[in-house]
């Protein structure tokens, strides 16, 4: 784009000095934090026993056990419920790649809106709106990827239940609500700053509180709960902050946000929409496209997002919220499938590598499950429009 050096220098500057590009290093740092000290108090694993003791249908167990690690994001953190998925598995006479699916699947159910994802946290700073919002919007992507993944996963799964001493009982529904503690803290405080937002705003009051910023607050305090709750020191305290990969990620992060501003300040954008409308190109296809491939590549969300985003978001219909985000919605569903089914996910990785599963075999109980959750996402998209017409 024939930029000097000057130009690039003063670009990658304006990036990373923005509110937008401080607050999201700021959330992904923390997140990786409040994991790694869960991780590390045994935190994550008093979850899952918790929940353990309320129901006793392997099918159930199987699956709840990677949902619920997979609220607090890690890189690989497939791995660490792969073994409560054994467990429950233990008794059923089944393949490894069934086992390996089942984790992998249920793993990664919430990533399409829970706001302590790095990509989530992304797409909604390139989006720039709120927070929930865009949760608001995605919300109906979870519960169409469980529905998918019990019609084509778990349902084909036959065996009698084990016999554990459980009990849906208020005692131990307090015990697992105590638990995830730090989970309820972020919600709650993100509900809370919505909430009073719209408060002031029917006062005369326009605070505008950018979408990542609301965040951080209920990061923190979840943060300090937990290192309170777990008694955690200084040393311990030190050592999250200096994790192996706290450095590589943020610098991701800083990597992504210079391309992005320098996709923006070069007119790169325009120029590829301008190109991609003179070859007349249905800009719908490349909605899909982009981030499913991109997705693929990269095995990852932040991946997917931060390559594909800058250069659809300009295509995306503006006239009111709900359309901008139903476009939104529909990209990011795309690029999720398309990094469910990369062969160089982290997760799927390690959990094929685990069970001792074959990819192939994988790859075949993969694809309803995936063909499912895009149809729906088309038909829910086909609905949306059909409403703003």
């Amino acid at each position: 784009m024939n930029l000097g050096i000057i130009q690039i220098l003063v670009s990658a500057l304006g990036s990373l000095t923005s509110i937008q590009a401080i607050s999201l290093i700021l959330i992904v740092g923390f997140i990786m934090v409040m994991s790694r000290l869960m991780e590390d108090a045994g935190h994550m694993e008093r979850v899952v026993r918790a929940f353990a003791t309320l129901s006793s249908d392997f099918r159930i167990i199987a699956s709840a056990m990677p949902a619920l690690i997979g609220l607090l994001p890690m890189p690989g953190g497939a791995v660490f419920s792969a073994p409560m998925v054994r467990s429950a598995l233990s008794h059923q006479k089944l393949p490894g790649e069934r086992k390996a699916v089942v984790n992998y699947w249920f793993r990664h159910i919430w990533e399409y809106w829970w706001p302590l994802y790095p990509g989530v946290v992304l797409a909604v700073a390139l989006l720039g709106v709120d927070s929930w919002r865009f949760m608001v919007v995605m919300v109906p992507m979870t519960l169409v990827s469980v529905l998918s993944g019990i019609l084509f996963i778990l349902r084909p799964m036959v065996g009698k239940s084990q016999d554990v001493c459980s009990a849906f009982t208020w005692g131990n529904v307090r015990k697992f609500l105590w638990e995830i503690m730090p989970i309820l803290i972020v919600v709650f405080v993100i509900i809370l700053a919505a909430a009073i937002s719209g408060i002031l705003t029917l006062w005369g009051l326009n605070v505008k509180i950018p979408g990542g910023v609301s965040i951080l607050p209920g990061l923190l305090a979840s943060i300090i709960w937990v290192c309170v709750a777990n008694r955690i020191h200084c040393k311990g305290i030190l050592s999250a902050f200096s994790g192996s990969q706290m450095i590589p990620m943020l610098l991701l992060i800083v990597a992504i946000m210079i391309f992005k501003g320098m996709m923006l300040d070069s007119q790169a954008v325009t120029e590829v929409r301008n190109e991609l409308m003179t070859y007349r190109i249905p800009p719908l296809f490349i909605i899909l496209i982009m981030p499913f491939l991109s997705g693929f590549i990269t095995g990852i969300a932040i991946g997917f997002v931060g390559t594909s985003f800058p250069l659809i978001i300009p295509m995306f219909q503006q006239s009111n919220v709900f359309d901008y985000l139903s476009w939104a919605g529909l990209a990011y569903t795309s690029g999720y499938m398309g990094m469910m089914l990369s062969p160089v996910h982290l997760c799927f990785l390690v959990t094929k590598d685990y069970f001792n599963a074959g990819l192939l075999g994988c790859y075949q109980l993969l694809i309803l499950p995936v063909l499912f959750v895009m149809m729906v996402s088309g038909i829910l998209f086909i609905i949306s429009r059909s409403f703003l017409v």
